[in-house]
């Protein structure tokens, strides 16, 4: 019976530094400035300060219904999306470089946007609109007229 008193002693005493270690906090700061947490001392090449904590951590861990509730309602929850503007619509797609050498040689080509007839040619002189189709007038460098119809959609058709 003495015997089992005494190792049960010696267990209670070897098992409280630990209960209280949980309760003590060592912040470490290395010379490169990092700040470390640890439930243990710090490296020797580091700053050690000791943090007592009030109360043990008791936070109670969600259990598997919890968690399984929680993720339905977010299942539930869905987002509908509203669509309120659509991009405009493109113009012709033909090849990029066939499109910048038209660009460059001042060739207006069916499907180029009324922006790319305008980065040729500057702003129109004249523009005139009916039933949806602009007809602009562009002087060119050598004052020369020249006349270009877009569709409703800013194309030219």
């Amino acid at each position: 019976m003495r015997k089992f008193f005494y190792s049960s002693l010696l267990l209670t005493v070897l098992a409280a530094p630990s209960v209280s270690a949980a309760s003590q906090v060592y912040k470490c700061i290395a010379s490169n400035g990092a700040i470390t947490f640890s439930d243990s001392h710090c490296p020797s090449d580091s700053t050690q300060s000791t943090h007592h904590l009030a109360a043990p951590m008791t936070i109670r861990g969600l259990s598997d219904s919890d968690i399984q509730k929680s993720l339905s309602r977010r299942q539930r929850s869905t987002t509908t999306v509203t669509v309120i503007a659509e991009d405009p619509p493109r113009c012709g797609s033909f090849d990029p470089r066939q499109r910048r050498t038209d660009l460059v040689r001042k060739h207006v080509k069916s499907g180029m946007s009324q922006a790319e007839v305008e980065s040729m040619f500057g702003k129109p002189i004249k523009q005139r609109s009916h039933n949806g189709t602009i007809s602009a007038t562009y002087r060119s460098a050598k004052g020369q007229q020249r006349s270009v119809r877009f569709n409703e959609h800013g194309c030219v058709p």
